[in-house]
This record gives structure tokens, C-alpha cells and sequence, in this order.
């Protein structure tokens, strides 16, 4: 199964907010990577916490120059002396949005990549290698030749949840 939408991963959304485990570890940008796969890769949003699917492995990974296998550390990953730090807002009346916003879009520059289909943030905590994000690229390929690979995130937010809705 390949890539087909961007979307949260519930099992370590609801670890991280229950403070079991790994505790809040997920919205942290300085234990979180950015990681680049294939399109053989398969997102399992409903995977289990730490079963197939949730958890960092590189057997569809894309890295090369200036992307490292592991991905890019999420605190570090802007370019400039600007970082991906989040920010957690909620807008709105009906519905209630949780919004995971950051401070600048992704920019990596001088990478030479082949063929990224999507990316997932997740969790390197040492014993916690949870996916919390996946974020598709909508079809298409992604390559860099000693180029900058970037993602410029609408109004800077990454992702939202819909909390509540008055009826």
C-alpha cells in the first residue's frame, strides 16, 4: 500500500496527552525528527502504540546529502536562525480547533534526495520511536539535486484537530 493522505497517529496522540509512557515527548521539538519515505510505505494511522506502522523504521526511508538517515531534528529544520518550534492554539467557536502551528516553514538546504512520497514527524526518545504525523506530498515524487528541499505549511500550521462542535 503506498501513500495516500497526511493524517495524526491517535495511539501516540493519546499516550502523549495521558502522560503515560513516553508523556508528552511527541509535541517536543527538540527529542522530535522529520524523517522522508518512499512511495512503498504504508502510513498505518490506526496502528497500535509501538506495533507496525507507529513506530520509526528505515526500510522505506529517502535520505541522502544534507538529509540524514534518521531524518532532520525537527528544532533544526528551518532555514536561518529560525526553528520549527510549536506553538498548540485553539481557534474557533463551532468547532473548537487544536492547531499544531510552527514559527517558519521546513527548509533544508543543499540536500540531494530521490523520490520522497511523504514525511512523518516522530518521537527519538531513545525507547519511544512513536510517529505521531504523516504528512503525503499529494502524488508526486519529491527530488533534490544540491538543492533546498522545503514544505511551506499554510498560515504555518502543520495540522489541526477538531475538538468540539456546537449542535
Amino acid at each position: 500500500m503506498a501513500w495516500a493522505n497526511s493524517g495524526l497517529y491517535p495511539a501516540t496522540i493519546i499516550n502523549s496527552l495521558s502522560g503515560a509512557g513516553s508523556n508528552l515527548a511527541a509535541w517536543n521539538t527538540t527529542t522530535n525528527n522529520v524523517f522522508l519515505t518512499s512511495n512503498s510505505d504504508s502510513t498505518l494511522y490506526a496502528a497500535a502504540l509501538g506495533g507496525t506502522g507507529n513506530i520509526y523504521v528505515a526500510t522505506y526511508e529517502v535520505s541522502g546529502t544534507g538529509w540524514a538517515a534518521g531524518g532532520v531534528a525537527i528544532s533544526a529544520a528551518a532555514a536561518g536562525a529560525t526553528s520549527l518550534a510549536p506553538t498548540l492554539t485553539v481557534t474557533g467557536t463551532s468547532p473548537v480547533l487544536l492547531s499544531y502551528n510552527v514559527g517558519a516553514n521546513l527548509s533544508v538546504a543543499t540536500t540531494t534526495l530521490t523520490g520522497a512520497y511523504g514525511m512523518y514527524f516522530y518521537s527519538t526518545t531513545a525507547s519511544h520511536l512513536y510517529k505521531w504525523l504523516g504528512i503525503y506530498f499529494g502524488g508526486t515524487g519529491y527530488s533534490t539535486v544540491a538543492g533546498t528541499f522545503a514544505v511551506t505549511w499554510s498560515g504555518l500550521v502543520v495540522a489541526t484537530i477538531n475538538c468540539a462542535a456546537n449542535t
